[in-house]
């Protein structure tokens, strides 16, 4: 599973995470601290221009029927 760091545009592999953080609901995954920090700063500027396929997961797993 790959996913892509919303704030420098990185594709990264689970193991390459070193940081997440919550928003709206989702999970962002990030390649740095320095990206993790912008995130938190204006998460909004971040999660609205990126993909959420392609950024987050949902924070809760889907439980269907």
């Amino acid at each position: 599973m790959t996913v892509r760091d919303p704030v420098c545009g990185r594709h990264l592999t689970i193991d390459q995470v070193t940081a997440s953080a919550d928003h709206g609901g989702w999970a962002y995954f990030f390649c740095s601290a320095v990206c993790h920090e912008r995130f938190l700063r204006a998460p909004a500027a971040f999660a609205d221009a990126a993909p959420a396929k392609a950024t987050a997961r949902q924070s809760e797993p889907r439980q269907d029927a």
